[in-house]
């Protein structure tokens, strides 16, 4: 490859993961009570600028209306997400601090929040990092932009350049530490430190999301995948990491709740039985029912699987035929199949008793889980060498990462604020349960386009030229030229708002994805398979 064509391959990467980065969550001047988004914020913030766990003066005034226990009040959401995303936005204080003393700073889009929402991109790009390293010491042959499309094909895409105080990308890197630690350990030689840390992993998974079970048993998982008879339970430095981590669990539990405890309804203050929540909404013939739920987590057009998880979809259909194939012609077990199979029912089981998809983009209960479906998929494909059906999963994985892109673009692809019927028969709001077709149909409107570059960090710097070039008047008489709705109050604020953020603030932005796109570029450069 030569030099130019390197500096435009370089330059385009940098456009496109600039046109998936999105504004509404970042034009502003911090997250507020009350959402998932404000609960994960306000755990990095309270570790970040007090360095404690004790909200109440994050929480003062809204003690009634998050986690509270008698005189101990609390975000909702777990910690780990702001355990992770902490460093961000304490180095965003700093520049904050810095900019107030040396230039005139102003409270929209300061770096806290643009830190911060770099935080859940950073993460997300180390976890295909791990992913990546994870297949090459697995001796996996792979190509390197299959790899890519494959990883941001399940959606969580979202969860990083837009709603960015949400976990997804933070589970998503958990999975891929343990399962590249794990990996590591049954791989090499003298690996202590990967036993040692793979305990630490499982419990930062843990804290991000308290019912990702399946975390505890991907260790056991890899070993039956790369056919290690080590026992990593014996490894004395994973006993000791295991009891500390254990430990060290308990003790953030009554940090941040004023209790010990490992029940993840505790947060929520969640009072009905497992078994209470389990038989919600079923008929006599409770088997049936969750077939019946499964079934439409595949196939609906409310970003059912198939076409929004592809690569989970296959997985989990080729496990399920490999595994009763394997009883039928032989009497015998394939633990490989059966360990997969828990592991991902754990966490679809959980979307079949809510019958949600959980208020907003795609089934994101299941998206931590993506890392190992990867892994998983890749070792069937080696075995197995199923060319044309790869080629089909890259084609859905391309065609999920642009549902990202055109998500809301029009009404027919936007989330319903009124209350209807979803998918599974539940009556709720924000919910879309012909999406897929709405999807497809944005993709022939004009209008979809224009949204995507206007709320699109490309786009906003784009104007942001144009309107430090010809000043505000003209600029709108230019785009009035073009036929814009210049005089939509929306957009007016739009613009007002770009004139308040500073070029400083997009410079960063620019540098910060031209260091991502470098670090993947050098990391693909040592991969044989360019393609």
């Amino acid at each position: 490859m030569n030099i130019k064509y390197r500096k435009l391959l370089f330059f385009i990467s940098v456009i496109i993961l600039l046109t998936f980065l999105k504004i509404d969550f970042r034009f502003v001047d911090s997250i507020y009570c009350c959402s998932d988004d404000f609960d994960y914020f306000i755990h990095a913030e309270s570790i970040s600028e007090d360095l404690d766990f004790d909200y109440s003066n994050q929480l003062t005034g809204l003690e009634d209306k998050r986690y509270n226990n008698e005189s101990k009040v609390a975000p909702i959401g777990y910690v780990g997400t702001g355990i992770l995303s902490a460093p961000f936005m304490f180095i965003g204080n700093f520049m904050d601090l810095l900019k107030e003393n040396i230039f005139k700073s102003n409270s929209l889009m300061n770096y806290k929040l643009l830190l911060y929402s770099f935080s859940s991109i950073f993460y997300l790009f180390a976890s295909f990092v791990l992913l990546f390293k994870t297949l090459k010491i697995l001796n996996i042959d792979i190509k390197n932009l299959e790899v890519l499309i494959l990883f941001l094909g399940s959606g969580v895409i979202y969860y990083a350049f837009e709603r960015f105080s949400m976990t997804h990308s933070y589970e998503t890197f958990s999975t891929t530490l343990v399962i590249y630690l794990s990996t590591i350990f049954y791989k090499r030689k003298n690996s202590n430190l990967a036993a040692f840390f793979i305990p630490v992993a499982i419990v930062i998974g843990l804290l991000v999301k308290w019912t990702n079970y399946y975390l505890l048993v991907i260790p056991f998982f890899m070993k039956l995948l790369i056919r290690n008879r080590q026992k990593l339970i014996l490894n004395k430095q994973f006993l000791i990491s295991a009891i500390v981590s254990i430990l060290s669990f308990l003790a953030l539990s009554y940090q941040v709740y004023g209790l010990i405890t490992i029940d993840p309804r505790i947060s929520y203050q969640v009072q009905s039985s497992v078994i209470a929540i389990v038989n919600t909404n079923l008929s006599e013939n409770q088997l049936l029912t969750y077939f019946d739920r499964i079934f439409i987590l595949f196939t609906t057009q409310e970003f059912g699987i198939i076409y929004f998880m592809p690569v989970m979809a296959a997985s989990i259909i080729i496990s399920i035929f490999l595994f009763f194939k394997k009883i039928i012609r032989t009497k015998k077990i394939d633990f490989i199949q059966l360990v997969y199979l828990i592991a991902c029912f754990q966490i679809i089981l959980i979307v079949a008793i809510w019958r949600s998809t959980a208020s907003s983009y795609g089934f994101r209960y299941l998206m931590g889980f993506y890392p190992l479906a990867i892994i998983y998929y890749y070792y069937l494909k080696q075995k197995y060498n199923f060319i044309n059906f790869h080629k089909l999963l890259l084609f859905l994985s391309f065609f999920s990462i642009l549902s990202v892109l055109f998500f809301e673009t029009t009404i027919d692809s936007q989330l319903s604020v009124e209350r209807i019927y979803n998918s599974f028969g539940k009556f709720t709001r924000y919910t879309q349960p012909q999406y897929l077709s709405g999807l497809v149909s944005s993709f022939f409107v004009f209008d979809s386009y224009l949204k995507i570059f206007t709320t699109s960090f490309f786009g906003s710097i784009i104007f942001k030229i144009l309107l430090f070039l010809l000043g505000k008047s003209q600029f709108l008489n230019l785009l009035s030229s073009f036929g814009l709705p210049t005089d939509n109050n929306d957009f007016i604020i739009y613009i007002n708002n770009l004139e308040k953020i500073g070029f400083d603030k997009f410079l960063i932005t620019i540098i910060f994805f031209m260091a991502i796109v470098l670090y993947i570029t050098k990391l693909f450069s040592n991969n044989k398979n360019h393609i």
